[in-house]
């Protein structure tokens, strides 16, 4: 289904603005490196570059043009509307690996379209990993489509992502999806994560307590890739739990987490 909007915007116009956006904002992480903090947001992991706040600007301004309003991890005192379309945007995901000079972060945008996650662009530039989709049932990487392919347990290479403070339990099944797989990874970025289960460099992703800006984009790219997915949001619409990758490491995951108190995942996002 397209998505239109006051302008009659349609869905290959939408990925058009969304893709010079997210291009246009990766070369303003370019000219930083190793760029130092200048703000915290409650932790000390919980950071602020200069770097976040130019390329907010930028994202803000150009994601407008397609007349749907634009909710930036730098302006999220706004509310996140559940009965229309918006844009959610982080600036920079992983910024704590990007002001130490790492690769490892991403510029994300993601589509909501009645709280649903419908398109997505995600560029890693220090990796020069572009992923995007173009509708609901196709997701790119560096311009070729690709779908993910379900593996089993035993094959299975995973990724977590923990808040600054988490409970005991969170670690708990740490050790327990590190022990039933071939390893569980911490990145620092939630995005790059969910593309990489979605590509099939990772078989499975998960984490709690996620912003939506962290990862609406990936996820959009994820289910346009056929990945599994399970959610939990919280009552504010703006914090979700979720895993995604392949069928049943996804559901081994989720019944672990379970059985930990940790969520009760359900199916996608719709």
């Amino acid at each position: 289904m397209a998505i239109q909007n006051d302008n009659n915007v349609n869905d290959n116009e939408l990925i058009r603005i969304a893709l010079d956006a997210v291009l246009a904002a990766t070369k303003i992480a370019d000219g930083f490196n190793g760029a130092a903090a200048v703000g915290h947001k409650g932790s000390l992991r919980d950071i602020v570059t200069q770097a976040d706040i130019d390329i907010s600007e930028l994202l803000i301004k150009r994601l407008s043009l397609s007349g749907l309003p634009v909710i930036s991890e730098e302006n999220s005192n706004q509310k996140i509307p559940v009965d229309t379309s918006c844009w959610v945007v982080d600036p920079i995901d992983g910024t704590v690996n990007f002001s130490h000079g790492l690769p490892q972060y991403a510029v994300s945008a993601g589509l909501l379209d009645n709280g649903s996650f419908k398109l997505g662009v995600v560029c890693a530039p220090a990796l020069n990993e572009l992923y995007f989709t173009l509708n609901t049932e196709r997701a790119l990487m560096n311009g070729r489509p690709f779908r993910h392919e379900h593996l089993g347990i035993q094959d299975a290479l995973t990724a977590a992502s923990f808040s600054a403070r988490v409970p005991e339990s969170q670690y708990t099944l740490f050790r327990q999806v590190n022990e039933s797989t071939r390893g569980c990874l911490r990145t620092g970025s939630a995005a790059l994560n969910i593309c990489w289960a979605a590509t099939g460099k990772l078989q499975a992703a998960y984490g709690f307590a996620a912003k939506i800006w962290d990862v609406a984009g990936a996820l959009a790219i994820a289910r346009a890739a056929g990945c599994e997915i399970q959610l939990q949001y919280a009552d504010d619409h703006l914090t979700l739990d979720y895993c995604v990758g392949s069928r049943d490491v996804v559901q081994h995951i989720s019944k672990l987490a379970q059985q930990n108190g940790l969520a009760n995942f359900g199916t996608d996002d719709e």
